[in-house]
Order: C-alpha cells, then sequence, then structure tokens
C-alpha cells in the first residue's frame, strides 16, 4: 500500500456509539490484513478515547457528537477523534506521559476512572492532543508490524 487513504465518521456522543466505533476500524483496516492482536490494542485506545470524550468531554450530553479519522499508509496507522467537549486537563494528560503514580489521595477516584489516559498510551505508539479553537484533538498513531507490510 503506497497510497495513503482516509476514512471519516461522525458519531453520536452515546457508548452505545462504540461497538459502531470498532467496526469501523476493523472496516478500515480490513485490506492490511493486520494480525487481531495488533487490531485489538488499537481499538482498545480508539475506544478508550471516545468513552473519555463522551463521559469526561461531553458528560454524556446523547445531544452531541464526536468525530473520527481513520488513515494510514504503508507505514502507520493513524486515527484521530475531535470534539467539541470540555478539554482534557493539562495535569492528566502529564501524568499519562509521564506514567506518574497517582498521589494517594487519588486513588478512590482512580479506582473508579482515570487509568484510560494511561491505557492509551500503552497501546498505540504516539499519542498527540491539541486544542484548535474550540475543537478538542487526539491523534493515535501505531506502526504497522514489518511482517505485515
Amino acid at each position: 500500500m503506497s497510497e495513503p487513504d482516509e476514512k471519516i465518521i461522525t458519531l453520536p456522543a452515546t457508548l452505545n456509539s462504540l461497538p459502531l466505533l470498532g467496526e469501523r476500524l476493523r472496516q478500515f483496516l480490513a485490506p492490511r490484513q493486520l494480525a487481531e492482536s495488533w487490531i485489538f490494542m488499537l481499538d482498545l485506545a480508539l475506544c478508550e478515547a471516545a468513552t473519555n470524550i463522551i463521559r469526561h468531554g461531553y458528560r454524556e450530553d446523547k445531544t452531541k457528537s464526536y468525530g473520527v479519522t481513520f488513515s494510514g499508509d504503508d507505514r502507520q496507522v493513524t486515527v484521530t477523534l475531535y470534539d467539541t467537549g470540555q478539554p482534557i486537563p493539562s495535569a492528566l494528560l502529564q501524568a499519562a506521559i509521564n506514567a506518574a503514580e497517582p498521589e494517594v489521595e487519588d486513588i478512590d477516584r482512580l479506582l473508579e476512572s482515570g487509568r484510560g489516559l494511561r491505557l492509551i498510551y500503552d497501546c498505540v505508539d504516539e499519542v498527540g492532543y491539541q486544542q484548535q479553537g474550540n475543537a478538542n484533538l487526539m491523534t493515535l498513531r501505531k506502526n504497522l508490524p514489518t511482517t505485515d507490510r
């Protein structure tokens, strides 16, 4: 595959959109004939990122939606999620980047949530996050395995 390809979808900000998101990811990846273990890691990161948008960015406001762009070339697959919800607090991003251990007083909160960002970073090769105007963009990049190129 030498030409880059791209697919854009918009989904409602509900947890019910996650199975469709996973299905669309698999459809996009199908021509690449990747191992399920490789797909699973990207799917896990993608669904966790979408869950964060739904639960934290939009606070489960079902009237909202989020967008996802799938793109790839012969080296990697890139998935970009975009929304207009609350941005990710910089302290949470920094803790996920640094794989920082939580403070003792944060343990109770983390038992309910808070591990997702670290999980995202662990599942893909590169994570980018930025705000552009009122939009939040999270980019997930996963390098294609050399045996599948």
